[in-house]
Protein backbone atom coordinates (compact mmCIF):
# COMPACT_ATOMS: atom_id res chain seq x y z
CA UNK A 1 0.00 0.00 0.00
CA UNK A 2 1.08 3.54 -0.72
CA UNK A 3 1.13 6.21 1.96
CA UNK A 4 -1.06 9.27 1.38
CA UNK A 5 -0.55 12.21 3.73
CA UNK A 6 -3.83 14.12 4.00
CA UNK A 7 -2.99 17.59 5.32
CA UNK A 8 -6.19 19.18 6.59
CA UNK A 9 -5.77 22.94 6.62
CA UNK A 10 -9.49 23.69 6.78
CA UNK A 11 -10.25 26.37 9.34
CA UNK A 12 -14.01 25.81 9.53
CA UNK A 13 -13.74 22.16 10.53
CA UNK A 14 -16.74 19.98 9.70
CA UNK A 15 -18.47 22.95 8.05
CA UNK A 16 -15.65 23.33 5.52
CA UNK A 17 -16.53 22.84 1.88
CA UNK A 18 -12.83 22.30 1.08
CA UNK A 19 -12.73 19.49 3.63
CA UNK A 20 -15.84 17.89 2.13
CA UNK A 21 -14.28 17.91 -1.34
CA UNK A 22 -10.95 16.60 -0.10
CA UNK A 23 -12.58 13.79 1.86
CA UNK A 24 -14.36 12.69 -1.30
CA UNK A 25 -11.03 12.45 -3.11
CA UNK A 26 -9.10 10.77 -0.29
CA UNK A 27 -11.82 8.22 0.42
CA UNK A 28 -11.63 6.92 -3.15
CA UNK A 29 -7.86 6.69 -3.71
CA UNK A 30 -7.07 3.01 -4.31
CA UNK A 31 -4.26 1.05 -2.65
CA UNK A 32 -3.72 3.81 -0.10
CA UNK A 33 -2.99 4.06 3.60
CA UNK A 34 -4.27 7.50 4.65
CA UNK A 35 -2.45 9.45 7.34
CA UNK A 36 -4.35 12.55 8.48
CA UNK A 37 -2.57 15.65 9.74
CA UNK A 38 -5.02 18.22 11.16
CA UNK A 39 -3.25 21.58 11.08
CA UNK A 40 -5.77 23.49 13.25
CA UNK A 41 -4.88 21.25 16.20
CA UNK A 42 -1.14 21.95 15.89
CA UNK A 43 -1.41 25.72 16.51
CA UNK A 44 1.73 26.33 14.46
CA UNK A 45 3.29 29.77 14.67
CA UNK A 46 5.67 31.37 12.17
CA UNK A 47 9.31 30.41 12.61
CA UNK A 48 11.08 32.97 14.79
CA UNK A 49 14.78 33.75 15.14
CA UNK A 50 15.32 31.03 17.76
CA UNK A 51 13.61 28.45 15.55
CA UNK A 52 15.89 29.33 12.65
CA UNK A 53 19.02 29.10 14.80
CA UNK A 54 17.93 25.70 16.11
CA UNK A 55 17.01 24.43 12.66
CA UNK A 56 20.32 25.53 11.16
CA UNK A 57 22.35 23.98 14.00
CA UNK A 58 20.50 20.66 13.84
CA UNK A 59 20.70 20.61 10.04
CA UNK A 60 24.46 21.26 10.14
CA UNK A 61 24.80 18.32 12.57
CA UNK A 62 22.67 16.09 10.36
CA UNK A 63 20.32 15.51 13.30
CA UNK A 64 17.28 15.04 11.10
CA UNK A 65 15.80 12.26 13.22
CA UNK A 66 14.97 14.62 16.10
CA UNK A 67 11.36 15.72 16.85
CA UNK A 68 12.14 19.20 15.49
CA UNK A 69 11.95 17.69 11.99
CA UNK A 70 8.98 15.37 12.57
CA UNK A 71 6.68 17.19 10.14
CA UNK A 72 9.36 17.34 7.45
CA UNK A 73 10.13 13.63 7.83
CA UNK A 74 6.44 12.75 7.64
CA UNK A 75 6.10 14.79 4.45
CA UNK A 76 9.31 13.37 2.98
CA UNK A 77 8.17 9.77 3.37
CA UNK A 78 4.69 10.17 1.85
CA UNK A 79 4.02 8.69 -1.58
CA UNK A 80 1.40 11.39 -2.13
CA UNK A 81 0.22 14.53 -0.36
CA UNK A 82 -3.32 15.88 -0.46
CA UNK A 83 -3.47 19.39 0.98
CA UNK A 84 -6.95 20.75 1.66
CA UNK A 85 -7.55 24.38 2.53
CA UNK A 86 -9.77 27.24 1.45
CA UNK A 87 -8.61 29.79 -1.11
CA UNK A 88 -7.66 32.55 1.31
CA UNK A 89 -6.81 36.14 0.36
CA UNK A 90 -5.59 34.95 -3.05
CA UNK A 91 -3.38 32.26 -1.49
CA UNK A 92 -3.50 29.86 1.50
CA UNK A 93 -4.30 30.40 5.21
CA UNK A 94 -1.38 31.36 7.44
CA UNK A 95 -1.40 28.04 9.30
CA UNK A 96 -0.72 26.27 5.99
CA UNK A 97 2.19 28.60 5.30
CA UNK A 98 3.53 27.98 8.83
CA UNK A 99 3.35 24.24 8.16
CA UNK A 100 5.18 24.52 4.85
CA UNK A 101 7.97 26.49 6.56
CA UNK A 102 8.61 23.39 8.65
CA UNK A 103 8.47 21.04 5.67
CA UNK A 104 11.07 22.85 3.55
CA UNK A 105 14.36 21.77 5.15
CA UNK A 106 17.63 21.92 3.25
CA UNK A 107 19.44 18.60 3.51
CA UNK A 108 16.27 16.69 4.35
CA UNK A 109 13.42 17.44 1.95
CA UNK A 110 15.66 19.01 -0.69
CA UNK A 111 19.33 19.75 -1.33
CA UNK A 112 21.44 21.90 -3.62
CA UNK A 113 23.73 20.67 -6.38
CA UNK A 114 27.27 22.10 -6.59
CA UNK A 115 25.88 24.45 -9.24
CA UNK A 116 23.33 25.79 -6.77
CA UNK A 117 20.24 24.14 -8.22
CA UNK A 118 17.73 22.70 -5.73
CA UNK A 119 16.82 19.02 -6.05
CA UNK A 120 13.90 17.42 -4.24
CA UNK A 121 14.45 14.52 -1.85
CA UNK A 122 10.82 13.62 -1.12
CA UNK A 123 9.18 10.37 -2.23
CA UNK A 124 6.04 12.21 -3.33
CA UNK A 125 4.59 10.98 -6.61
CA UNK A 126 1.61 13.35 -6.47
CA UNK A 127 0.70 16.57 -4.71
CA UNK A 128 -2.97 17.54 -4.92
CA UNK A 129 -4.17 20.92 -3.68
CA UNK A 130 -7.89 20.71 -2.88
CA UNK A 131 -9.70 23.99 -2.41
CA UNK A 132 -12.99 25.84 -2.67
CA UNK A 133 -13.42 29.44 -3.71
CA UNK A 134 -16.28 31.82 -3.15
CA UNK A 135 -15.45 33.64 -6.37
CA UNK A 136 -13.39 32.91 -9.45
CA UNK A 137 -9.70 33.02 -10.27
CA UNK A 138 -8.26 34.46 -13.46
CA UNK A 139 -4.48 34.55 -13.89
CA UNK A 140 -4.81 37.28 -16.53
CA UNK A 141 -6.26 39.68 -13.93
CA UNK A 142 -3.95 40.87 -11.10
CA UNK A 143 -6.92 41.05 -8.72
CA UNK A 144 -7.97 37.45 -9.38
CA UNK A 145 -4.65 35.58 -9.71
CA UNK A 146 -4.50 32.10 -8.18
CA UNK A 147 -1.29 32.55 -6.21
CA UNK A 148 -2.01 29.42 -4.17
CA UNK A 149 -1.79 26.95 -7.06
CA UNK A 150 1.31 28.54 -8.56
CA UNK A 151 3.05 28.67 -5.17
CA UNK A 152 2.20 25.07 -4.27
CA UNK A 153 3.18 23.87 -7.73
CA UNK A 154 6.59 25.50 -7.30
CA UNK A 155 6.94 23.94 -3.86
CA UNK A 156 6.07 20.52 -5.30
CA UNK A 157 8.80 20.99 -7.92
CA UNK A 158 11.28 22.05 -5.22
CA UNK A 159 10.66 19.01 -3.04
CA UNK A 160 10.03 16.22 -5.54
CA UNK A 161 9.66 15.14 -9.13
CA UNK A 162 5.98 14.42 -8.49
CA UNK A 163 2.93 15.60 -10.39
CA UNK A 164 0.97 18.60 -9.11
CA UNK A 165 -2.77 19.13 -9.55
CA UNK A 166 -5.40 21.50 -8.25
CA UNK A 167 -8.91 20.22 -7.54
CA UNK A 168 -11.25 23.14 -6.98
CA UNK A 169 -14.87 24.15 -6.75
CA UNK A 170 -15.29 27.85 -7.35
CA UNK A 171 -17.97 30.51 -7.65
CA UNK A 172 -19.68 29.08 -4.58
CA UNK A 173 -20.64 32.44 -3.10
CA UNK A 174 -21.69 34.18 -6.30
CA UNK A 175 -25.35 35.22 -6.14
CA UNK A 176 -27.37 33.13 -8.56
CA UNK A 177 -25.01 30.16 -8.52
CA UNK A 178 -26.02 26.79 -7.08
CA UNK A 179 -23.20 25.94 -4.63
CA UNK A 180 -24.41 22.36 -4.14
CA UNK A 181 -24.37 21.72 -7.87
CA UNK A 182 -20.88 23.22 -8.16
CA UNK A 183 -19.62 21.09 -5.28
CA UNK A 184 -21.24 17.98 -6.75
CA UNK A 185 -19.47 18.59 -10.06
CA UNK A 186 -16.14 18.97 -8.24
CA UNK A 187 -16.83 15.79 -6.25
CA UNK A 188 -17.42 13.94 -9.52
CA UNK A 189 -14.05 15.22 -10.72
CA UNK A 190 -12.54 13.99 -7.43
CA UNK A 191 -13.83 10.51 -8.22
CA UNK A 192 -12.26 10.58 -11.68
CA UNK A 193 -8.96 11.84 -10.25
CA UNK A 194 -8.95 9.11 -7.59
CA UNK A 195 -9.60 6.36 -10.12
CA UNK A 196 -6.34 7.11 -11.96
CA UNK A 197 -4.47 8.51 -8.98
CA UNK A 198 -1.34 6.36 -9.28
CA UNK A 199 -1.16 6.21 -13.08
Amino acid sequence: MKKVLFVNGCIRGAQSRSLRLAQRLVSQIPDAEIEVLALPSLHLTPCNAADIVERDALSAAGAFDLPFFALANQFRQADAVVLACPFWDMSVPSMVRNYLERVCVTGLTFHYTPEGRPVGDCAMQRFVYVTTRGGYVDDSDPVLIDHASSYLNSLCRLLSSGRFDTLAAQGLDIVGNDPEALLAAAEAEAGRMAASFWS
